[in-house]
């Protein structure tokens, strides 16, 4: 294997420009000590020299890393993928990096996930989480490591957390589906431990209940909110067996893109549906259908806004923010 070559070191530019280590350092930074042109000559022979900071000797110097951790359940929905770019855009923009990790909404991946980030010692932890358990936030509060959920929160309202407002969401897509005349709307729901699953069943419920329909037990269909071949298995199961529904609605987009996927497959026709967080204002997937809108980069900034207002300031501990963001509904031309 080939020898690692040495990187470029201040004591490497000062020795090429014969200037001093703390000149070059200054420089590099900007510092009104050192004039314009010594700053533009010191900056030059540091790109021609292929100089690159050294991110761990100043963290270990100011105890800073300037990097956040994004701790989220699954990559591969794109609700996901579309937050990772809304946060990474807005804490880059800050000249902080960030670090991804993946829980696969899986209790034991989120507490590995969370001590990593806490081991490289980040600056602060934005975390999309599970709602399996809180052993993962309890050993964040015990690193003292600033931190907001996002998407989610838990029953203990004592941290930082922003979601949409997910009772009015499940509410308003099943008043839609109602108002065109539906009224054996089924629910594909995620599991109640996640909050944002539970609440927009509560609002499918109370719009149900509003149209005299009761009795909505068989119509919900409890399911995995990733998609995976269980998914897969209770798709095709009631798309095929059942006959005593006229419209559906979807926890999420993932979800009601897949039925449409299998019922294609199938050559099953489907009634209209309805689907929740609006992946196609930022992606194009073909699939025209009603969204419930999640105001994604809205949530994005004030997320990463309150996270940093954490790391800079302090606040104290009877100070928690506890955002609830308005969602609307969008056609996207659908029925």
């Amino acid at each position: 294997m080939a020898k690692r070559e040495k990187p470029v070191t201040l004591r490497d530019i000062a020795d090429s420009l014969g200037l001093s280590v703390n000149t070059i350092s200054c420089a590099l930074k900007d510092r009104n000590s050192i004039a314009p042109e010594t700053i533009r000559r010191i900056k030059r022979k540091a790109e021609e020299l292929g100089y690159i900071p050294n991110s761990i000797a100043s963290s270990m110097r100011t105890g800073i890393t300037k990097t956040i951790a994004i701790i989220l359940g699954d990559i591969v929905n794109a609700y996901f993928a579309i937050m990772i770019k809304e946060l990474e855009r807005i804490i880059r923009e800050k000249d902080y990096t960030t670090i991804i990790l993946v829980t696969e909404e899986n209790a034991e991946l989120e507490n590995k996930a969370i001590q990593t980030a806490i081991s490289k010692n980040v600056d602060g932890i934005i975390l999309f989480p599970t709602c399996r358990t809180e052993t993962g936030i309890n050993l964040i509060r015990k690193s003292d490591t600033p931190f907001i959920l996002i998407g989610r929160h838990l029953r203990d309202s004592k941290m930082d957390f922003i979601v949409s407002d997910d009772i009015n969401g499940g509410y308003i897509a099943t008043k839609f589906l109602l108002d065109h005349g539906h009224k054996k709307i089924l629910l594909f729901a995620g599991p109640d431990f996640v909050s944002s699953a539970f609440e927009r069943k509560q609002g499918y419920i109370k719009a149900m209940e509003e149209a005299g329909v009761n009795d909505t037990d068989k119509l919900i269909i409890s399911c995995n909110i990733m998609v995976n071949e269980d998914l897969n298995q209770i798709v095709s199961d009631v798309l095929q067996t059942r006959r005593d529904f006229d419209a559906i609605f979807t926890y999420s987009d993932i979800i009601a893109f897949r039925i449409i996927r299998i019922a294609r497959q199938l050559h099953v026709k489907l009634p209209s549906i309805v689907g929740y967080d609006n992946i196609q204002s930022k992606i194009d997937y073909g699939f025209d259908i009603p969204s419930v809108n999640i105001h994604k980069t809205l949530m994005a900034e004030q997320a990463v806004a309150r996270l940093f207002n954490r790391i800079h300031h302090r606040k104290t501990a009877d100070e928690y923010y506890n955002k609830i963001v308005p969602v609307d509904l969008s056609l996207n031309h659908g029925c």
